[in-house]
């Protein structure tokens, strides 16, 4: 039996170049916003606070994210870095699957530069920091089209049961991934033997098993989480009477289609620099099969995304996060198999280097600029209101209002840790709005009309407020002030 050693060792040297770059992305992509974050993020603040109940859903997404942040800050006492690292361990674990996935189609070699491409991927590298709903999809999509090739492929039901399941918890992140299962019947339907497999159990067991991860959050939706999710959905992406037709129904396809341009044009510039080759056509029927699976597995979703656009819906770029797992698949199959000693040496010149001008680029704009998301003294802030509520009531606040960030940030930061009620989210309102009229609490925002409509929401209107000026700079920044608006309700517990 070999030793880990031995087997590191006999890895081809690929291979363990990619372990290298994993280990090192995992490493300093959570320890540079650790040192240089003083607040979470907002979209990460956002998942704590919808995670505090572990409720089957909310008015703006699926419950997935939340439960999973939920968890990290409760078992890791509400300290930042197991965020940072969580992302972190989407973004990797992803590549990691790539890395699988190509194997499917090509050797060990020729795979581990497949999952070397999304370094070159902005959503992998410089987004990342910023823990949300998407990041877990970067290692959901991959796992999820992982499962699927080895089903039709080798139609095992154990595979059919885990693609229905992979399934699932992409739905359960977000609901735009059944763009990526429009793909998989799009692959499944171009290939007269892959057709076949509809007239089989192996598909309707992965839909059985998808059904069944997604049940209670499907009962969730069918008893009213549905409207509530469209009628938020509607209201923030409603767009004025007067836009313009072109606005409406061009620009943000062409937004779409440009982004997705751009993100493609680096991996393939790495890879003919590193090559010096034209790609072509493969030739090779196993080649030409991961190919037809790259570009299904990415064009599927684009192209539906850009009919939604050019319906006039609104669309939006963060659409396009999980969309180029494929790339390196891509790119693989397109490029001539051979590499070359000094091919090879280019290539890793070229990830190495643009892995860390994104790292030493970040670390220098989180440095320079002071930013409310980044850099305000949020534990500080806090402690102070918390103790201002108990010398004004004295009890310990146990629950307070205001938009996602601070109702994050009071459930992440505040002294233990209250409840956040995100009151315009209606999911969250109605699960923690009479708990807040019962016990009072703190109703805390940045914008003085949200706090009008805040506290007339919760039957308030009345309630003393004051407004504080918070000062907050990055480590090289200029001081920036923040005026945040307070509120104290009393309470009035139910008879």
């Amino acid at each position: 039996m070999k030793t880990i050693p031995q087997t590191i060792r006999d890895m081809p040297s690929a291979v363990r170049f990619l372990g290298v770059v994993l280990l090192l992305q995992l490493a300093l992509w959570t320890l540079v916003p650790d040192l240089l974050f003083k607040v979470l993020p907002l979209d990460s603040l956002e998942a704590v606070a919808w995670g505090s109940g572990f409720s089957l859903g909310n008015a703006k997404h699926p419950p997935l994210t939340g439960w999973i942040a939920g968890l990290t800050a409760s078992a890791t006492g509400h300290v930042d870095w197991p965020f940072f690292l969580l992302s972190q361990l989407c973004a990797t674990g992803g590549m990691a699957c790539v890395y699988f996935l190509a194997r499917e189609f090509f050797g060990r070699e020729e795979s581990a530069l497949a999952a070397l491409a999304p370094q070159f991927i902005f959503y992998y590298n410089v987004t990342t920091p910023e823990f949300n709903v998407n990041m877990p999809l970067l290692l959901l999509w991959p796992a999820a089209a992982l499962c699927y090739v080895r089903a039709y492929r080798h139609d095992r039901i154990r595979d059919w049961i885990l693609l229905g399941v992979a399934s699932g918890l992409c739905l359960l992140c977000k609901y735009t991934s059944a763009l990526l299962f429009a793909a998989f019947a799009a692959f499944l339907l171009a290939s007269k033997e892959r057709r076949r497999l509809f007239l089989t159990a192996g598909p309707w067991i992965a839909a059985a098993s998808m059904c069944v991860a997604i049940l209670p959050h499907a009962m969730w939706a069918l008893t009213g989480g549905i409207a509530m999710m469209q009628a938020y959905v509607e209201k923030r992406m409603a767009t004025g009477a007067d836009i313009s037709w072109f606005r409406r129904h061009i620009a943000g396809a062409l937004l779409i289609l440009g982004n997705a341009a751009l993100v493609y044009l680096i991996p393939l510039g790495a890879f003919w620099l590193s090559k010096l080759e034209r790609p072509r056509i493969p030739v090779d029927p196993q080649r030409r099969e991961a190919a037809l699976f790259a570009v299904m597995m990415t064009f599927v979703p684009l192209l539906a995304m850009v009919a939604i656009g050019l319906s006039g819906r609104t669309i939006r770029a963060m659409w396009l996060v999980p969309l180029f797992f494929p790339l390196g698949i891509l790119l693989t199959a397109l490029f001539p198999a051979e590499w070359t000693a000094k091919q090879r040496k280019r290539f890793r010149f070229s990830v190495l280097a643009f892995f860390f001008l994104c790292l030493v680029g970040a670390a220098i704009a989180f440095s320079a600029k002071s930013d409310r998301r980044r850099h305000f003294p949020a534990r500080k802030f806090t402690a102070e209101v918390s103790r201002m509520y108990a010398e004004r009531t004295g009890k310990p606040l146990k629950i307070m209002a205001g938009n996602p960030w601070t109702a994050g940030m009071f459930r992440h930061y505040a002294p233990g840790h209250p409840q956040g009620c995100i009151w315009n989210n209606r999911g969250e309102a109605e699960r923690l709005g009479p708990m807040l009229k019962d016990c009072g609490g703190v109703a805390v925002t940045d914008d003085p009309e949200d706090m009008t409509a805040l506290l007339k929401q919760f039957g308030a209107p009345d309630a003393p407020r004051t407004a504080v000026d918070v000062e907050y700079h990055s480590l090289f920044g200029k001081k920036r002030t923040r005026t945040i608006n307070l509120a104290f309700l009393d309470g009035a517990p139910s008879k």
